[in-house]
């Protein structure tokens, strides 16, 4: 961005200069046809000469030195000529022409610098948002657990758009106000220095309201986008929940709900409105006030004759022109305030530390050999105690399934392999090796996960299989999904495997997707595979279909099975039975029946069920 600084920067210059040169080709063209006749014979002194000193008369003294018109066209034209170095005769074409020239200037300045601040602001701006996601998608479950995903959309999208439109756009008219009104004031000073430096002593007041204001806005943009982030959440909840809100018939609870939260934005932003609305008439009123007594002044200065109409004119028009700089420069900054408000909360969302990360000296995993070793494990959520010393030993292509009443741990169990939790205590091993010595991207590398929750994208059916893969051909995605017992249900969607399935899979039926997400698994071909709860919710038929695809892809594989439905453990190697954070019974299906424990009235139940 540096090459697009510079040349935002050149053009900023040549703007400021361009604006402030056309003032100061004001001065000395229309300012010498003002000064002119100074010194010219005074064909109505007679009129005035009775009344000097009375502040009435001063405009009609003043009048008198404008009679002579030819002689002042005369006199301004040899001061052009010699100012300039042009002739009478091409003087009334060279104004002109220089005066468009100037313009022309600061038009091509103005595009120029306008096109690289939207460069550097966009580019800038693009790479926040990139880092931001990235953050969040780096983050831990326990992150995830904390912050709604409306909220997320919310700081991705809303927070990075206003930092972009401050960057982008008002940037540059703040650079290129700042330069003009440092460039006017050094042609003010120039032309009358007193009343400028008594204009400039009456300026800080004006810094007051727009420092007060500034911090108001800041302060309301804050509650502001915290009321959109709950919009975003309510919006992300309903559309992600529609068929539980019209199975209950609740369309006119989550309305209600909605139109509050959007009744609490709108106040806010009501709030915020008009602090910016009463920012512009504060600052303009104080300036008016400052102009009304610098005109006192000047009309004191007049009549002890320390000043002249016309270098009060001149001074009267450079101030003016100040006023559109100061005027934009407020806007300014009240966007910029908001945007200042936006990068806090994302700077804040960016600076959470990230609880699961690669240990420095971490190692790439290679492949499980002797298998997984759950070691005197502990784990709780929020100081409550989900898992306590757990101890539990799964030798390679060993079939592990793991029970027990909701609640028990179990979820939390296999989620600590892939690290998507680290224990408080005790480790998780492969192959003798701590998960948290290895780099997380080479451990998950190793581990394929199938469960209840199938997670799909709006994309194609391809694309959903062979996820992040997409060079893949065709045939080894069919060859998985023939696996998954779901090449036939594809070949039957309208356009095959290039056909979209909605977000969330929402075009499929449940089993449909669920063999979707164990094809994904089989192309992955990981050595180490989690069930969690992969059967549950499908009625027999799917149910039949979803276990021969299982069966397929637990072959040769160390595998971890949650589930309710105790029909799916029985063929397991072993069954680890989990209550209140603890193993309490381990065996096949067989000893656990013989056994008479819980697996056993667990087992009762259902089937009695």
């Amino acid at each position: 961005y540096a090459g697009w600084a510079m040349l935002a920067a050149a053009g900023i210059l040549v703007y400021a200069a361009a604006t402030a040169g056309t003032a100061a080709l004001i001065k000395p063209i229309f300012g010498e046809v003002l000064l002119a006749g100074d010194e010219m014979p005074n064909p109505l002194g007679s009129l005035t000469e009775h009344h000097e000193g009375r502040p009435q008369t001063g405009i009609v003294a003043d009048l008198k030195k404008r009679l002579n018109v030819a002689q002042q066209i005369d006199d301004t034209y040899e001061s052009v000529k010699r100012r300039l170095g042009v002739n009478r005769d091409n003087v009334v074409y060279f104004l002109p022409a220089l005066f468009v020239l100037v313009f022309l200037l600061r038009c091509l300045a103005d595009f120029v610098s306008g096109y690289a601040f939207q460069n550097i602001g966009l580019g800038v701006t693009t790479d926040i948002r990139n880092d931001l996601y990235r953050s969040i998608l780096e983050q831990s479950s326990r992150f995830h657990a904390d912050h709604p995903s409306g909220e997320l959309v919310a700081r991705v999208i809303n927070d990075v758009a206003m930092m972009q439109n401050a960057v982008a756009n008002r940037l540059l008219d703040l650079f290129q106000q700042s330069f003009t009104l440092v460039a006017l004031l050094a042609l003010l000073l120039s032309t009358h220095f007193r009343l400028a430096l008594i204009a400039l002593i009456v300026a800080p007041a004006l810094l007051i309201p727009i420092v007060r204001f500034g911090k108001g806005m800041r302060r309301t943009s804050h509650r502001s986008q915290e009321r959109m982030a709950d919009l975003a959440s309510l919006m992300a909840e309903g559309v992600r929940g529609h068929r539980v809100v019209k199975a209950f018939g609740m369309e006119d609870f989550e309305l209600h709900r909605f139109r509050q939260a959007t009744r609490r934005h709108l106040r806010v932003n009501l709030w915020a409105q008009m602090l910016a609305n009463s920012a512009g008439p504060v600052v303009e009123s104080l300036a008016v006030i400052g102009a009304a007594a610098l005109l006192i002044y000047a009309g004191k200065a007049i009549r002890a004759h320390q000043l002249s109409a016309p270098e009060l004119v001149q001074f009267l028009t450079t101030l003016f022109m100040l006023y559109d700089p100061i005027r934009k420069l407020n806007k300014v900054n009240l966007i910029l305030q908001e945007a200042t408000a936006a990068s806090q909360r994302v700077s804040r969302l960016m600076a959470i530390p990230n609880d699961i990360q690669d240990r420095p000296g971490a190692r790439d995993a290679e492949t499980v050999r002797s298998g997984v070793a759950y070691e005197r494990v502990s784990f709780s959520y929020d100081d409550r105690p989900v898992l306590r010393e757990i101890s539990l030993d799964i030798r390679a292509g060993e079939i592990v399934a793991v029970v027990g009443p909701s609640g028990a741990g179990k979820s939390t169990l296999v989620n600590l392999l892939p690290r998507f939790f680290d224990p408080v205590s005790g480790r998780v091993a492969i192959d003798g090796v701590d998960t948290r010595d290895l780099k997380l991207k080479s451990l998950r590398s190793l581990i394929g996960i199938v469960t209840q929750d199938t997670v799909l994208f709006n994309d194609t059916v391809r694309h959903n299989i062979a996820y992040g893969r997409s060079d893949l051909p065709l045939e080894r995605v069919r060859e998985a999904a023939a696996a998954a017992y779901a090449d036939e249900f594809i070949m039957q969607l309208p356009k095959g495997y290039d056909s979209v399935i909605g977000e969330s899979g929402l075009r499929l039926s449940g089993g449909q997707r669920q063999r979707l997400a164990i094809a994904r698994a089989l192309l992955k071909n990981a050595p180490i595979l989690i069930l969690d709860e992969a059967t549950s919710h499908l009625d027999s038929e799917s149910e039949a279909l979803v276990q021969k695809a299982l069966y397929n892809l637990i072959q040769g594989r160390t595998t971890l099975v949650i589930a309710h439905r105790l029909s799916t453990v029985t063929r397991a190697d072993r069954i680890v039975v989990i209550e209140a954070g603890r193993i309490i019974e381990e065996g096949s299906h067989r000893e656990l029946l013989a056994l008479g424990g819980s697996y056993k009235r667990l087992f009762d139940l259902q089937f009695r069920v």
